[in-house]
């Protein structure tokens, strides 16, 4: 019961409540200092937040990263733009929290009541 209240806590802290969506490799609307997902054409996917954008495209995987990555035009095969996801925010731990307390109760067993005596006097 431990490991799954564990395993439980582990999905809700590690949900995402970013999803990413394609979008055009057009320059305007590109803006430098935000993340994105970047698919190459030899299929590599990479998380960064863009420095440069011109003609090759310059940016980081994290902050604390030195060395920056630096693509051709050539090379993107797609650029997907980070989004907030109302839904993964607040949804999803609200299922997982419900699914967990109707675990409990069917793992209780037929004795299992949420009856509060005091309001019935």
């Amino acid at each position: 019961m431990k490991t799954r209240i564990l395993l439980l806590a582990g999905c809700m802290l590690f949900s995402s409540c970013y999803s990413y969506r394609t979008m055009d490799t057009e320059p305007p609307k590109i803006v430098e200092g935000k993340k994105y997902k970047i698919v190459t054409t030899d299929d590599e996917k990479h998380k960064i937040r863009i420095l440069k954008y011109g003609d090759t495209l310059v940016g980081r995987k994290s902050k604390s990263s030195r060395t920056p990555l630096k693509l051709t035009k050539e090379e993107v095969k797609d650029i997907k733009e980070r989004k907030f996801s109302l839904l993964k925010t607040v949804g999803l731990p609200i299922i997982l929290v419900g699914t967990a307390l109707g675990i409990f109760a069917i793992s209780a067993g037929p004795d299992f009541d949420l009856t509060i005596d005091y309001l019935q006097n």
